[in-house]
């Protein structure tokens, strides 16, 4: 007596096939991110690149 099969040959085959077919655009869409690199610094707040002395109160005068 033969033991019948689960599933017929194209069905494992077209399975098969899905499964390849996932796994392959899985692999391919992995590396597919754009170009890696650091976003450019940010400039510092205004108040870091000021001189000093413009918003300070006189000193002492000396007459």
């Amino acid at each position: 007596m033969q033991t019948p099969s689960r599933l017929p040959v194209i069905a494992r085959q077209s399975m098969r096939l899905l499964a390849c077919s996932l796994m392959l655009g899985g692999l391919l869409g992995c590396g597919y991110k754009g170009p890696l690199y650091m976003p450019p610094p940010e400039d510092p707040p205004a108040t870091l690149t000021t001189p000093p002395g413009h918003d300070a109160p006189p000193g002492p005068s000396t007459n």
